[in-house]
């Protein structure tokens, strides 16, 4: 792994999936990248649930900057709700992991239930075909008909600090419900303790090259 790409739907998708690991690898002297494919914008009614589009672009670039991430800027983003998978976006997820020389993917679980993230994970499974490396990540806390069961784990228990930071970096009702950060870490905690660490981020692999 040398040139890594976070991939998320929504701008705190890959602080919640694998900040810890980002941060980790950037400090070891990789290159990690952010890309994100939504404008975030948020307007749920019916759960009280509004989110920004300014804001969280201003969030994101320090939440980048607190794990020493390089975030991509020049993907024009989608309508948050309105990612769908299009041969049009793909080959522009394609065409940033080529320019980026990419060897390593880190994008959201197949079998979410939140469509943006569906949809992301279908573009960039794709996108990311010719990568080395594939890791899927699950973000939000939903319980799912085919269960996240992550089998590779990174030890973060030295950058759990720095992804905490980076998460609350984001305000308002990116904490969904005022709980889904600290719930994110406790179950980062479990992984850990599974794992004979203090904390552990868990993913699900699709492909990894030993070199």
């Amino acid at each position: 792994m040398e040139n890594i790409l976070v991939i998320g739907a929504h701008y705190d998708d890959a602080e919640l999936g694998c900040g810890g690991t980002s941060a980790r690898l950037a400090a070891e002297g990789k290159k990690v990248y952010k890309l994100t494919l939504t404008d975030n914008v948020t307007q749920f009614s019916q759960m009280n649930i509004h989110v920004f589009y300014e804001t969280s672009v201003e969030e994101s670039a320090q939440a980048c900057r607190v794990l020493g991430v390089h975030e991509i800027t020049e993907f024009e983003p989608v309508s948050c709700g309105h990612l769908f998978y299009t041969t049009e976006i793909m080959q522009k997820v394609e065409d940033i992991i080529f320019k980026y020389n990419i060897d390593t993917v880190f994008m959201h679980y197949t079998d979410d239930l939140n469509q943006d993230h569906i949809a992301a994970s279908k573009i960039c499974v794709t996108a990311a075909r010719h990568c080395e490396n594939i890791f899927f990540y699950q973000s939000n806390l939903y319980i799912l008909p085919s269960p996240f069961s992550p089998t590779f784990f990174v030890d973060i228990s030295d950058y759990v600090e720095k992804k905490k930071e980076a998460l609350y970096q984001y305000t308002g009702d990116h904490n969904r419900f005022n709980s889904l950060f600290e719930t994110n870490i406790e179950r980062n905690s479990v992984w850990g303790f599974a794992n004979k660490v203090k904390y552990a981020e868990g993913f699900v692999v699709q492909k990894y090259l030993l070199k």
